[in-house]
């Protein structure tokens, strides 16, 4: 095979070139510590570190979601301490007042004490963060959860929502928790509500349905009425006239079953005389109304009768006996007095343990966003050393290579000088 002069030069040129561009390419992995400068170098681990750099920014996005949750739940979680404080004060003066040595200047000057503490906490429920929205609104941000009324009471502007962040590829943690939660679920007096046919045919005749005037006397009677019924839902009491002027009424639970008085007998037909002209005054299990006929017994003789707590929050709580404090107490008042003074110790006890119970609940999620926090660490540390392991150059190696490929160019530049002056002519001088 003849091989000309010419062709060595090429050959010769073009071997040196690539050496050189392998020297270069080398030269630079060193200088960037990168073995994948360009896609084209490695089209399939291109692609993996595009898709692990995607994974390492949700990582990061995960963090800063974990130190902005963090930071709204240990604002939280102070303001309630802080609140758990006041309401301590509100129950010592509270047993304070229950004292049958105190006057009534006394009693007024401890009733100022919780106007003044009433004012203190529901600053404390309006707190907004560094963002400007209410730590206590639920999901209504932007609303003000506690506005003050006319009567001096608290009304709450917000909803039951909460707001939660992403921590984790499938992991959401609640960033607040309402005021409807926090601070409107003390239950006060019993509140009884009236459903049906009759209620609704009575509202559109503006008149009264059968069954008026259903009241408690007392706490105690409350109490009663609860004990009995507990597990029977709503309660239905329904009319009968089986003879004209002669009415029964029976009282029946959700279940479909009579409801037994305080005796142990079922509350069935039991005669209650002519309603139509002489109401009968029931007392059911403490609960207490007055019972008249049907306007339309045939269609519309049936009440339904849902008993529920009222809820309150501490603020009315807190107002409430500073309005019975700064009343004179006469013999008149002294028990309404005594009862207020009880309602308010059991009242400001209930808010106490939602306050514990709230701040446990907030310190559970601290602690898991510890522990996540730790997790996408480690996770982080794992997809930077995928990334690491497709791009970063292995430096020794690559400095062993580019001594070798050096000393090949000498080499290659060496011998070129001698075979350029390899020719048939020098054999002919």
């Amino acid at each position: 095979m003849r091989i000309s002069t010419q062709q060595q030069y090429l050959t010769s040129i073009n071997n040196m070139q690539q050496s050189q561009t392998r020297l270069a390419s080398l030269q630079e992995q060193i200088s960037t510590g990168k073995k994948l400068l360009n896609p084209s170098d490695d089209p399939v681990a291109a692609a993996q570190i595009v898709k692990l750099e995607r994974e390492l920014a949700q990582y990061e996005k995960y963090d800063d979601n974990i130190n902005v949750t963090t930071r709204r739940l240990e604002m939280e979680e102070t303001i309630l301490d802080d609140i758990n404080t006041a309401v301590d004060r509100m129950r010592e003066l509270t047993v304070q007042a229950g004292s049958s040595v105190l006057a009534d200047q006394d009693r007024a000057s401890i009733s100022q004490e919780l106007y003044q503490l009433t004012d203190y906490v529901a600053g404390l429920m309006n707190t907004q963060d560094s963002e400007g929205e209410y730590l206590f609104a639920g999901s209504k941000g932007s609303t003000k959860p506690y506005t003050e009324l006319s009567n001096g009471r608290y009304e709450y502007n917000g909803d039951a929502g909460q707001r939660s962040i992403q921590v984790g590829s499938d992991l959401f943690v609640p960033s607040n928790d309402s005021g409807q939660f926090l601070f409107e679920a003390v239950e006060g007096d019993l509140q009884i509500n009236l459903t049906g046919q009759a209620v609704y045919d009575a509202n559109l005749a503006a008149t009264d349905p059968f069954v008026t005037n259903a009241a408690f006397a007392d706490s105690a009677a409350e109490q009663r009425f609860q004990a009995a019924t507990r597990g029977l839902g709503d309660l239905t009491i329904q009319v009968s006239e089986p003879t004209s002027g002669a009415y029964t009424y029976s009282v029946i639970d959700s279940g479909g079953q009579y409801v037994n008085d305080a005796a142990g007998n079922p509350l069935s037909n039991i005669a209650a005389g002519d309603l139509a002209t002489t109401p009968l005054q029931v007392d059911l299990l403490g609960m207490q109304f007055e019972l008249n006929a049907p306007a339309d017994i045939a269609n519309a003789n049936e009440i339904k009768v849902n008993v529920t707590p009222e809820t309150k929050n501490v603020l009315d709580i807190a107002m409430d006996l500073a309005d019975v404090l700064a009343t004179p107490l006469t013999t008149a008042n002294k028990d309404a007095f005594n009862e207020a003074i009880a309602t308010g110790l059991d009242q400001f006890e209930a808010a106490a343990e939602r306050n514990i119970e709230a701040r446990a609940v907030v310190g559970s999620r601290l602690k898991s966003l510890e522990y996540v926090s730790s997790s996408n660490l480690d996770f982080k540390l794992q997809t930077e050393s995928a990334i690491s392991s497709l791009e970063d150059a292995d430096l020794a190696d690559v400095i062993s290579q580019f001594s070798l490929e050096e000393v090949t160019l000498q080499a290659a530049q060496a011998t070129f000088s001698r075979i350029s002056s390899l020719s048939l002519f020098d054999y002919l001088r």
